[in-house]
């Protein structure tokens, strides 16, 4: 009877043994494939006015992460960082459609004090295309891809929903935007004005 209960017993160790090894190697597969996690990041773009006249957001296009944050500082002039949205005086949507919009107000270089910043997180994966209320005639816009760029309405043409009568992205803002090919390639896309300094 002892000799029974031996072999089970050294059975049973040997099959704890085994398990136990098992959990660790996975354990240890599981951290070579992701050895940390994703720390969310914050990216600076700066809002520029140049003594000329030329304003522009440096950079304009920003690949990010999920959860990421992205902070725009106020360098010179006066701006305002906008997301194209209906609940943003009509403008055309150009945001995820559950992405929450965001409206800055215009930013003063010294008000509320030098470098006056603002942060929005974005959350949802796709293409974001913000402008600046004051300079949208000048082309001050920028894109923002999160994750995989999908198939949102940043994505679309401009003009893509005419029914919907929101005011239309202008001509001159238009040709401002970094492709989106470009932001996922590269990271960070200057804007054409940055890339001429």
């Amino acid at each position: 009877m002892q000799k029974c209960l031996d072999r089970k017993s050294v059975r049973m160790k040997a099959t704890v043994g085994r398990t136990a090894l098992l959990g660790v190697c996975l354990a240890s597969a599981a951290t070579l494939g992701d050895p940390t996690p994703a720390i969310a990041a914050t990216v600076e773009i700066k809002l520029v006015q140049t003594p000329a006249g030329e304003t522009y957001f440096d950079p304009a296009g920003v690949h990010i992460a999920p959860g990421d944050t992205v902070r725009w500082v106020q360098i010179s002039g006066f701006h305002s960082i906008t997301a194209y949205h209906p609940s943003n005086d009509n403008h055309e949507l150009r945001i995820p459609v559950s992405a929450k919009p965001w409206d800055s107000g215009v930013l003063l270089a010294d008000d509320p004090k030098r470098a006056a910043a603002f942060e929005h997180v974005f959350t949802v994966q796709g293409v974001y295309d913000y402008f600046c209320k004051p300079h949208e005639m000048a082309g001050m816009v920028g894109r923002i891809v999160v994750g995989d760029p999908g198939d949102g309405p940043g994505t679309k043409p401009f003009a893509y929903a005419p029914g919907e009568r929101w005011k239309s992205v202008p001509e001159v803002a238009r040709a401002a935007f970094p492709t989106i090919d470009e932001i996922v390639e590269k990271g960070t896309v200057l804007g054409a004005s940055a890339a001429l300094k």
